[in-house]
């Protein structure tokens, strides 16, 4: 998954296919962030997409509980991009419809928000199958 790196700053992890991940997740773009100078507000604007993208993929995603997560962060030149691996169920977020943000409260579907903060809060998304895996790039301009 690792693609190849000139320089700049990279962190990786994994996760399990566990809601309980979710803190290790914050907890890891928390302190890449505060270690590289990104502000709060890029930094809860990727806990936010990337929370309701885990959570999702947790829940709908996954087979089985033995499934991992594989998360490489690299900064370079104002530039954030993000690797997400898994080997779930195939699914494009990219082909996901857009959520009814406009209908009232009461109305309005549960889900789809995910995608949708996805969509808005990060600058380019691309999507992959490739050997039996999910392969998400996310880049977000932190500049």
């Amino acid at each position: 998954m690792e693609p190849q790196t000139e320089s700049g700053v990279t962190s990786s992890f994994s996760l399990k296919s566990d809601i309980s991940e979710l803190s290790i997740l914050a907890e890891n773009i928390e302190n890449f962030g505060n270690d590289n100078g990104i502000s709060d507000k890029a930094v809860f604007e990727l806990n936010l997409v990337l929370d309701e993208l885990f959570t999702n993929l947790v829940s709908y995603g996954c087979r089985s509980g033995s499934h991992n997560f594989e998360i490489l962060l690299k900064l370079k030149d104002g530039l954030l991009t993000l690797w997400i691996e898994d080997d779930g169920h195939k699914f494009n977020p990219l082909e996901a419809p857009e959520p009814d943000v406009e209908c009232n409260c009461e109305e309005r579907k549960i889900g789809g928000l995910g995608i949708h903060f996805m969509r808005k809060m990060m600058d380019s998304i691309e999507y992959a199958w490739e050997d039996g895996k999910n392969k998400l790039k996310l880049t977000k301009n932190i500049q």
